[in-house]
């Protein structure tokens, strides 16, 4: 079988480190025809900074006011489970203080001198969004909440975070604590790269230790998108006052995985909601030619014999994009014909080209002279 050709005009607007990321395998997403995206523009969102992106083609789909620094809630918690994990055990064995068990709002009540294993207060940190836990894993990790936060700062440096800056490891309302939807992107994407971290986001619901006195723990996800959205899969929500409502939410559909980070939101799940629907339906990998595909006719004292196509040719396209692609077929540098396809200004690929069936006409080596008496012919759709 004949490779198959995979193009992708990738606006790619996150920079990550070059080992930030794992490497994807093959990318496998169902081609549409041509005609099968819908014309469809931007929702409407409460949204006052937004950015949606396409992972599995590592392309930007829309966005507002994306490298804004604004205050970030609860997907703080992203970082400090990322700085928990390169720098801690799951296994360690972490004793809750005073100041973790009494900080107050979204907790999952720690009790202090009770002891917790680091996995678990990860559990609670992300899927519970807990508070209390995520003190309490700052004070392991970093010593101090203050030595925690510096680890967190010096973290969103090497990830080069242009716009976040870090007080704390729970993203209560503070003076200097801030992100972008791009920052938190960035910190999502590397966060489900983890095992540990994609697992736990995942997670709906889950039993921690009981508490001191013997009473059950048990807890549900804050997002609430992963028993309403279909394929979501993560990532964190947060709300505070200065901040509104926020929310990281990956999705997954017919091979294709995006991401839509919701900040300053009055509706969160509705908005990253409207987003992820959104880029699902008016973006998709488009069959622009197919192996077989007659795409020229060559005459011949006979008559006309087809010229096919020799491979397929894909292009990951929005629907507006799908107007300006055109084609154009011409000989290459070796004599043999091919069809250049564009879009716009830009070349998106070139596909080899066959007769159907020998032709009594000219060799190779009288291609040129044969192309200018019947360039005409050469293009079907002329």
């Amino acid at each position: 079988m004949k490779r198959r050709i995979i193009v992708l005009l990738a606006a790619i607007a996150v920079a990550l480190s070059p080992a930030a990321r794992v490497e994807a395998g093959p990318v496998s997403v169902p081609t549409r025809p041509l005609e099968g995206l819908a014309t469809l523009s931007p929702p409407e969102l409460t949204a006052e900074a937004w950015l949606l992106w396409d992972d599995t083609f590592e392309r930007e789909l829309g966005s507002l006011n994306p490298d804004q620094a604004r205050a970030m809630a609860s997907t703080t918690k992203m970082m400090t489970a990322l700085v928990a994990l390169e720098n801690s055990q799951m296994d360690d064995t972490v004793l809750i203080s005073d100041s973790a068990a009494s900080i107050g709002e979204s907790e999952i009540d720690l009790v202090p001198g009770e002891s917790w294993r680091m996995e678990d207060l990860l559990r609670a940190l992300l899927m519970r969004s807990a508070n209390d836990a995520a003190i309490a894993i700052a004070e392991h990790v970093g010593g101090s909440e203050a030595g925690f936060v510096r680890m967190m700062n010096e973290m969103a440096g090497d990830l080069g975070l242009e716009n976040s800056h870090f007080m704390n490891p729970h993203g209560l309302d503070a003076e200097g604590h801030y992100s972008s939807a791009r920052d938190l992107l960035t910190t999502a994407l590397i966060g489900m790269d983890d095992p540990v971290f994609a697992e736990i986001v995942g997670t709906r619901s889950s039993t921690f230790p009981d508490s001191p006195s013997g009473e059950e723990r048990v807890a549900s996800t804050t997002n609430a998108l992963l028993s309403t959205f279909e394929g979501a899969i993560g990532v964190k929500t947060g709300y505070t006052d200065d901040a509104g409502l926020t929310i990281v939410a990956a999705a997954e559909r017919d091979g294709r995985r995006l991401y839509a980070v919701v900040m300053g939101s009055t509706d969160h799940f509705a908005d990253a909601s409207a987003l992820l629907r959104y880029g699902f339906a008016a973006f998709g990998l488009l069959n622009v030619v197919a192996e077989g595909q007659v795409m020229a006719a060559q005459r011949d004292p006979a008559g006309t014999t087809d010229v096919l196509a020799q491979d397929d040719l894909d292009f990951f396209a929005s629907s507006e994009e799908v107007e300006s692609i055109d084609f154009a077929i011409q000989y290459s540098a070796t004599g043999d014909p091919e069809v250049v396809v564009g879009a716009g200004e830009e070349e998106i690929g070139r596909i080899g080209l066959e007769l159907a069936e020998p032709s009594p006409l000219p060799g190779i080596a009288d291609a040129l002279s044969w192309a200018s008496a019947y360039w005409d012919w050469l293009w079907g759709n002329d």
